[in-house]
């Protein structure tokens, strides 16, 4: 589970978010949820290898009046091999911005931009040693269709370096596979 996938839930959840909160409840004041949690799961598949999965989130979300988001949060998942032990950590932290989509009426789209700012990804191995980082600034606009909400098309501006975004998002398993085996 790369970090394209946490973008891509995060998305989702603002969208979730504006669709439960009634407009009045917004007002001046954005309204924010605040979420600390911790999680673990066994046996789980991540790119063809079983891990234990730790998780660790702290999680600062705001939904302002205007239909924009903006999200401030640190992930640190560690998958550790079952059958020899190796471990690799997977963290992400900085903020998160969702800008009011852009509706274009006459071309029948909806736009959301989602800009990450700090370090959407880190992959690391259980003793520290960093395989792959990406950091800086990397802005995703998701077009879909404004009737059916298929989506259309995707563009990535990047800013710094972002070698997994780079790469079309393939690094990840190549990296983690290959520290875990």
């Amino acid at each position: 589970m790369g970090w394209q996938t946490v973008r891509r839930a995060l998305l989702l959840a603002s969208i979730m978010a504006l669709a439960v909160v009634p407009g009045t409840a917004l007002g001046a004041q954005p309204t924010q949820f605040h979420d600390h949690f911790t999680d673990s799961a066994s046996g789980v598949d991540i790119c063809g290898v079983t891990v234990d999965v730790n998780v660790v989130v702290t999680d600062n979300f705001f939904l302002y009046a205007d239909g924009s988001a903006k999200d401030t949060s640190s992930v640190r998942q560690t998958f550790t091999n079952l059958a020899n032990g190796k471990s690799v950590v997977v963290s992400a932290a900085g903020l998160i911005t969702f800008p009011a989509p852009i509706i274009d009426e006459a071309a029948g789209t909806i736009t959301f931009l989602n800009s990450f700012i700090g370090l959407p990804e880190k992959i690391q191995t259980g003793h520290g040693a960093v395989l792959l980082r990406d950091a800086g600034l990397i802005t995703f606009a998701d077009t879909f269709d404004l009737t059916t909400g298929a989506f259309i098309s995707e563009q990535v501006i990047i800013n710094g370096p972002h070698p997994e975004a780079d790469s079309g998002f393939t690094l990840f398993c190549q990296v983690i596979s290959g520290a875990l085996t």
